[in-house]
C-alpha cells in the first residue's frame, strides 16, 4: 500500500508544483480607434506558438488574464483597423494601448528597450522602402545603379542596427525576440555570433538550434573546398573557352557568374574594370560567365561597362547545368580558384582578391 500511495502522491506534487511555478498577468487593451464588436487575437509566439483567446471589443477596451510559466512573447492583433502588437510577459501585468498610428505597450524593461531600438530604426526602415520603390520604377539600368548606392547606408542602419540589438539583448525578451522574429534574414555572420549566445541559456537552446539549422543549410551550399566544376562555353566572339585553359595559365582564376539584368551584378563589373591590371599582375585571373538567355542584352552590357576581361555565356540562363553545379541562387556569385583547380573562396571582395594574392 505504501508504495501504491507515493505513485499517487507524485503526479500530485508535480501538478502542484507546475500550479506554482505559473504566474498569472493581466494584458489590458484600451482603443479610441477600434469599434465595438472588433474581434481580437491573443496568440502565444515564443518559445511555442499557439492561440491562446479571442474576444470582441466592449466599450473600448479589454482584459485579458494569462496564466503562463515566463517569460514569453504574446502578440495581440486585430483586422479592421489593422494593429499588431508584440508583448513581452515577464510575469507582470502588462497595458496595450491603441489612441495613435501605432500600439503602445507598457510592461517591463525589455519591452520598452524593444520598443526604443524600433523607433530608432524605423525613419530608415522607411528611407530604404521609399528607395526600394524608386529602383523597382525605374526602368533604365542606369538610374537603377545609381539608385541602387543610396540603399547601402539605410540598409546599414536597419540590418546591422537589429544585428547589435540581438547581441547586446541576448539576456533578456528583447533579443531573444529579434533574433527569432527575423530568424529567415539573418546571414552568415551574424548567425555565427548569435549561436554561441543562445546556446548557453536553457529557454533559449531551441532558438540557438533554428539559427544552426539556417546556419547548416547556407553552409551545405558553399563549394569552398570543392573542386571547381570543369566547363567549356563560348566566348563573346563565339569560341569556346574552357575553365582548365585559363587554370594552367594562372595562380588563380575569378569566375564571376552574372547577368545583363542584375543590377549588384553590373555595380561588380564597374568596380572590378579599373582593378582588372592590378589584379591580373597579381595573378588573378577574371572569366565571368553570363546567364542571359538574350545574347544581345548580354553583348551590349559588356559593351557598355566596358568588362576587359573574358566574356562566356551559359544561354540556358539559371537553369543552365552550370548554375546547378556551382550551386548558384543568386546574383552575382564568384569563385576564387587557385591553380590546383581547387574553390579556395567564395564571394570574395577586391580587398580580399588582393590579400590572398599579395605575397
Amino acid at each position: 500500500m505504501k508504495a501504491i500511495r507515493n505513485s499517487l502522491l507524485l503526479p500530485l506534487l508535480l501538478i502542484m508544483f507546475n500550479a506554482f511555478a505559473q504566474k498569472r498577468t493581466v494584458i489590458r487593451f484600451a482603443s479610441s480607434k477600434i469599434p465595438d464588436g472588433t474581434k481580437l487575437t491573443l496568440r502565444k509566439e515564443w518559445p511555442v506558438r499557439q492561440l491562446v483567446d479571442t474576444a470582441l471589443i466592449r466599450g473600448g477596451q479589454w482584459e485579458f488574464v494569462v496564466t503562463d510559466d515566463y517569460p514569453a512573447v504574446y502578440t495581440l492583433t486585430a483586422r479592421k483597423p489593422w494593429m499588431n502588437a508584440v508583448v513581452f510577459l515577464e510575469g507582470e501585468d502588462v497595458k496595450v494601448e491603441f489612441n495613435q498610428e501605432e500600439p503602445v505597450v507598457t510592461g517591463s524593461k525589455a519591452q520598452k528597450a524593444y520598443a526604443d531600438f524600433l523607433a530608432s530604426i524605423k525613419p530608415y526602415e522607411e528611407q530604404w522602402r521609399d528607395i526600394g520603390n524608386r529602383y523597382g520604377a525605374a526602368k533604365d539600368m542606369e538610374e537603377k545603379l545609381k539608385i541602387s548606392r543610396e540603399m547601402d547606408a539605410p540598409a546599414e542602419k536597419v540590418m546591422g542596427g537589429r544585428d547589435r540589438f540581438v547581441t547586446e539583448h541576448a539576456n533578456d525578451l528583447a533579443g531573444i525576440w529579434m533574433a527569432h522574429d527575423q530568424l529567415n534574414l539573418w546571414r552568415e555572420p551574424a548567425l555565427k555570433k548569435m549561436i554561441p549566445l543562445f546556446s548557453k541559456q536553457e529557454n533559449t537552446r531551441a532558438l540557438a538550434k533554428q539559427l544552426q539549422q539556417k546556419l547548416d543549410a547556407i553552409e551545405s551550399k558553399k563549394m569552398t573546398g570543392n573542386k571547381a566544376p570543369a566547363f567549356a562555353l563560348n566566348d563573346i566572339r563565339g569560341n569556346s573557352v574552357s575553365l582548365d585553359s585559363v587554370l594552367k595559365r594562372n595562380e588563380y582564376v575569378l569566375v564571376d557568374i552574372w547577368a545583363s539584368w542584375c543590377t549588384p551584378c553590373r555595380a561588380t563589373n564597374r568596380k572590378l574594370a579599373p582593378e582588372y591590371a592590378s589584379l591580373k599582375k597579381l595573378g588573378i585571373e577574371l572569366i565571368s560567365v553570363s546567364v542571359d538567355e538574350k545574347l544581345a542584352d548580354w553583348q551590349k552590357a559588356v559593351a557598355v561597362d566596358k568588362i576587359p576581361w573574358t566574356q562566356l555565356v551559359s544561354p540556358e540562363g539559371m537553369k543552365s547545368k552550370l548554375v546547378q553545379d556551382y550551386k548558384v541562387e543568386s546574383l552575382p556569385a564568384t569563385f576564387l580558384i587557385d591553380k590546383n583547380g581547387n574553390i579556395i573562396r567564395q564571394h570574395v571582395s577586391i580587398e580580399e582578391l588582393k590579400q590572398i594574392a599579395t605575397p
